[in-house]
């Protein structure tokens, strides 16, 4: 058993070293399939070998790794069927978040997001999107106001990022989901959950068949 007394400073270190390696993989910096070698990770993040170590056997928990017997760590490759059964889950999950923020309906916030959106257009980068996206739905997780959920979405999408290398996102897709994300938002700001629930299934939904439709084509 860990020793809870560990002291801090190790903890933290190994947390930071779990927390950047997550990081690189979230965002594609480390691609699926691709080998984790603990020699390099350790060079890179100037510390030893010790607390990436422990960090792989972290994200092996998570699913963003895999651990292959005498082959070593590998981002782990997702695969159709993954793919179809995380979107799943994610809809239920995040239609049922929505329902939540409804009730208590965070204007300020929201009415920035929408303008955010808004404010896409045919110069807006593929990066810039998915930056916008990944922030409102944890605005959304947390103003939820139940923890277990916002938890459990967090990890969720983490392992859908694991597809984002295979995400084809164009202008004219950018636009069409901005204006996804203005849906919901309106029938939030309006006080509907009922409305913005069928609107945050109906955009989860759009982005599971596009990821589909890159998969077959993958």
């Amino acid at each position: 058993m860990d020793n809870p007394f560990r002291p801090a400073k190790t903890l933290d270190l190994r947390q930071v070293v779990y927390e950047k390696i997550k990081a690189a993989i979230v965002s594609g910096h480390l691609a699926p399939g691709e080998k984790l070698s603990e020699v390099d990770l350790a060079s890179k993040l100037a510390v030893s070998r010790t607390p990436v170590r422990e960090a792989i056997r972290q994200l092996v928990k998570t699913g963003l790794v895999t651990l292959t017997p005498r082959k070593g760590a590998y981002v782990t490759c997702p695969t159709a069927e993954d793919a179809e059964q995380l979107y799943a889950l994610r809809e239920d999950l995040e239609r049922f978040a929505v329902q939540l923020v409804a009730r208590r309906t965070p204007r300020g916030e929201l009415e920035k997001f929408r303008a955010q959106f808004a404010g896409m257009n045919d110069s807006t980068t593929k990066d810039e999107y998915l930056q916008a996206d990944y922030l409102f739905h944890q605005f959304l997780y947390e103003s939820s106001g139940n923890r277990f959920l916002q938890e459990v979405l967090s990890d969720l999408v983490d392992q859908i990022n694991l597809y984002r290398p295979y995400s084809l996102i164009d202008q004219r897709t950018i636009l069409e989901l901005a204006q996804e994300h203005i849906q919901v938002i309106d029938a939030l700001l309006n006080g509907d959950g009922d409305r913005a629930s069928r609107a945050m299934g109906d955009h989860i939904q759009h982005n599971s068949e596009a990821l589909e439709s890159a998969l077959t084509r993958a």
